[in-house]
């Protein structure tokens, strides 16, 4: 008699490793191979053959236990129903099934998806789909990269009367695109997270069978990236802002209190632009926001400054009110126009492959970012310990927190003079 079992290879992994199947047909038949579904080996409960009922589990265990028992009814299904007995054939016919079980093999398409129904279909899929490796939705944010995407892909067809499907989608496509997408003024930063969402769409689209076009996989279609422009605003500056009476103005004055608070937590503006009284405690004496950080669901504990607890008092113990990200954006131009941060910065970008120099005042450059960036290199100008403002700020990768310092030159040289070894004075005499 058949039997089906599940089992883990490496038992005493620390991370996510694949649940593989064992089926048994016969004592020299058997057939095994990896679901789609991954634990870590402490939440296996090896003897029931299903995910551990215990809390730190409880995201993904229904999940995953649903996922096996439905495996496991499915084997005993095709086996009652193959017209043979014979173990051999029936191993064949088991494992051509079981792939198109876990999609890696498509037989049959009842109705042939293109471009546009295939990427609404994938994002309303996505909208329930979780990730087995950490049990979690995948993040609004992510969700509304795709959206974004679809809709540009949509004004570019309208705009340059160039049919989207998936054969279009070539090397013209893409040059054309990309400079559409510049035209838009968006960062190449951007333009590159726009690109790796197509290739994501298109990878998908070839992995369901829909899609032959391996255009998008050509090296020259690439994710653009480049190094960050972004501007960020010196201890002077900040205080011009914080020093600004705008009472009168309480749109643009909550505004200004968020985007203070940014710039001395670190915070990202879905972490600053929200904060109630609840994220206020007290440890050790010390006042502390205690934050679980939007993008990455960890838990980061930042001390309050002094120019946070007076924004704090000011609104009777409370952080300031939440306002549309965008509203705030748009806020901070006037702010900085009104605090006269009115320098010329040059900006350099690409276009079309050339590279094209742009001199705007620095106002018009203050963005809900700004705040995070100005927090990084303030804290690294005053000499703070990189460790020290990665473990506030919540970066994991030095080289990343590095791209956030945008200090100049002379910033640089004038910090390394105050390094003790340019301190020490000099023991040689004159004869």
């Amino acid at each position: 008699m058949a039997s089906v079992k599940f089992l883990l290879r490496n038992k005493k992994a620390i991370k996510p490793v694949s649940i593989y199947y064992d089926i048994h047909l016969s004592a020299k038949d058997r057939l095994r191979g990896a679901t789609k579904s991954k634990i870590l080996p402490k939440f296996w409960d090896e003897r029931n053959q299903k995910v551990r009922n215990v809390a730190s589990a409880s995201s993904i265990k229904d999940s995953i236990n649903s996922k096996l028992s439905e495996f496991d009814s499915f084997v005993f299904e095709k086996i009652n129903n193959y017209k043979t007995y014979n173990n051999q054939k029936v191993t064949k016919l088991l494992k051509e099934d079981i792939d198109v079980f876990f999609g890696k093999k498509i037989v049959h398409i009842e109705k042939e998806l293109t471009f546009y129904p295939f990427i609404d279909k994938f994002i309303e899929q996505s909208e329930n789909r979780i990730i087995e490796s950490t049990g979690a939705k995948i993040s609004d944010r992510t969700l509304h990269d795709y959206k974004r995407v679809l809709e540009l892909i949509q004004s570019f067809e309208k705009e340059n009367n160039y049919e989207i499907t998936f054969n279009t989608i070539t090397l013209d496509f893409y040059y054309a695109f990309v400079n559409y997408l510049e035209e838009l003024d968006f960062s190449i930063n951007t333009i590159g997270k726009f690109i790796k969402v197509l290739k994501m769409f298109m990878n998908k689209a070839t992995e369901e069978g829909l899609n032959t076009n391996l255009t998008f996989r050509n090296k020259r279609f690439m994710k653009p990236t480049g190094t960050s422009e972004q501007i960020y605003l010196n201890i002077e500056e900040l205080n011009k802002i914080i020093a600004l009476n705008l009472k009168d103005e309480p749109i643009l004055d909550n505004a200004r209190d968020l985007f203070i608070i940014g710039a001395f937590t670190g915070l990202r503006v879905s972490d600053f632009n929200g904060l109630t009284k609840e994220n206020i405690s007290t440890h050790q004496g010390k006042r502390i926001f205690k934050v679980i950080v939007k993008k990455t669901g960890k838990y980061l504990p930042i001390p309050l400054h002094p120019e946070v607890e007076k924004i704090l008092a000011k609104n009777g113990g409370h952080p300031p009110k939440k306002m549309y990200a965008q509203k705030i954006n748009d806020s901070l131009s006037k702010i900085g126009y009104k605090a006269k941060i009115k320098e010329n910065i040059t900006i350099n970008t690409i276009k079309g492959g050339k590279k094209i120099t742009k001199n705007l005042p620095k106002y018009d450059l203050i963005k809900n970012h700004t705040s995070r960036r100005s927090f990084c290199t303030n804290a690294y100008l005053a000499g703070m310990p990189e460790i020290d403002i990665m473990a506030i700020s919540g970066h994991t990768s030095l080289k990343t927190f590095r791209n956030y310092i945008k200090i100049t030159d002379d910033e640089r040289a004038v910090k390394i003079a105050e390094n003790p070894f340019f301190q020490v004075k000099s023991k040689l005499t004159v004869e």
